[in-house]
């Protein structure tokens, strides 16, 4: 059997994630994928024959970003979500998405919702190294009911006997967890702030999935979604916004800690509402706005101010936030990921908890803290270098200058 690659990195900081800390002229040993043993300043790498040394001077290093929540198969760059495409077409665009994250040192996404289930087959291409990409965690189609939120990617289940049985075989495709259309979304013609499946149609999934050990998120906007997901027991809510029927936000503090009682972890997406605020007024200038574009550019910065609101109040009922920003949105792009911690740290986090958010505390929420989310021995080696440091100027995370994914170099810039 061949010797593992070692290689010794050498950088100007190190994000320590697991205690918050910074430690300055740090070394990482890695032998093959995994990290071997790292080091400060005072102490001395161990000595390794025919190690390669690699040096990043002035940069930081960081564990690989996890994205919580991206949609791989949509196209973004402007188009409507609910373009419709092949199934062969949403499967390249997938692997055009998922390269632009895995250079921005994004190392595994949280897939929220495929067409069809067509990234089980590039998850697959992945894992026999045909293509290479950030690890992928997988739910494919999300399950919503007959004419709901995203119908069009295939996951349409109705009542408790027709979604228990869309779970069994959802999980028997290889979905790693279930993601539920709690209430409605953006897809014209559903209504965000009202509910869309029951509680006992959201219990039969959670009872069903967790029967098989796998988790359940729920995509939920309005209040009454919300309950339902609480009341029924789901492990994660993606956007959480605690919408009114006009659109407008109204945070409740007393759900928040309903929710922090029952566990349930959030993807807050934050990001998605500035990236269509900053669009709308682009188009405003150009005096180019539609009637229903003009009400949601003056409704906006009380979205935005109430999604702010939100994020300190999960903060303080001590509910786990993750960092996810819904890329593949029309004006959500993929490889910017740092703009969601941007506005994280924008809406109350410092900039450490921010850099948690995308790296330790979601390995928790997916269970593989053992393997990822964090620079610690025997986890993988997948490591980003940034110029600057991202915990006094967040923006540092944009300018990536080396992805590691297993203990390879995957980009250099």
């Amino acid at each position: 059997m061949a010797d593992e690659t070692v290689t010794v990195i050498k950088a100007k900081h190190l994000v320590n994630v697991d205690d918050g800390t910074v430690v300055c002229d740090p070394f990482v040993v890695i032998k093959g994928s995994r990290i071997s043993s790292w080091g400060q300043p005072n102490s001395t790498p161990p000595p390794e024959r025919r190690a390669v040394l690699l040096d990043l001077a002035e940069r930081s290093l960081l564990p690989g970003l996890i994205n919580s929540h991206v949609h791989l198969c949509l196209l973004s760059e402007g188009k409507p979500f609910y373009h419709q495409q092949s199934k062969e077409m949403a499967l390249l665009t997938a692997v055009r998405n998922m390269r632009r994250e895995l250079n921005s040192g994004v190392t595994t996404v949280r897939d929220c919702g495929d067409q069809h289930g067509a990234l089980f087959a590039l998850r697959q291409a992945l894992e026999k190294e045909i293509l290479s990409g950030p690890r992928l965690i997988l739910c494919g189609p999300p399950l919503t009911m007959t004419g709901g939120h995203a119908y069009f990617l295939g996951g349409v289940a109705d009542g408790p006997a027709g979604i228990t049985r869309a779970v069994r075989r959802h999980i028997s495709r290889g979905a790693d967890f279930i993601k539920m259309i709690a209430t409605g979304g953006g897809t014209p013609g559903t209504f965000p702030a009202l509910a869309s499946y029951s509680r006992q149609e959201i219990a039969a999934a959670v009872k069903t999935s967790h029967k098989l050990g796998k988790s359940v998120a729920a995509h939920c906007r309005g209040i009454p979604g919300i309950e339902n997901c609480v009341a029924a027991g789901v492990d994660q809510i993606e956007h959480a916004c605690f919408e009114l029927p006009d659109g407008s936000l109204r945070f409740s503090m007393q759900l928040a800690d309903r929710m922090a009682a029952a566990g349930i972890c959030v993807t807050p997406t934050i990001q998605l509402y500035r990236d269509v605020q900053a669009h709308l007024a682009r188009k405003q200038k150009n005096d180019t706005l539609t009637h229903d574009e003009s009400r949601r550019l003056k409704l906006l910065p009380q979205v935005v101010e109430e999604k702010f609101r939100a994020l300190q109040g999960f903060l303080t009922a001590g509910v786990k936030c993750v960092a996810g920003n819904d890329a593949g949105l029309p004006q959500t792009g993929f490889g910017e990921l740092w703009r969601e911690l941007a506005a994280m740290v924008e809406g109350g986090m410092s900039p450490v908890q921010a850099i948690a958010a995308a790296t330790c505390s979601a390995a928790q929420s997916l269970n593989m803290s053992d393997t990822i989310g964090s620079i610690q021995p025997g986890k993988q080696a997948d490591l980003f270098a940034v110029d600057g440091d991202p915990t006094r100027d967040i923006s540092a995370l944009s300018r990536v200058r080396m992805v590691m994914q297993a203990g390879r170099i995957v980009f250099q810039n």
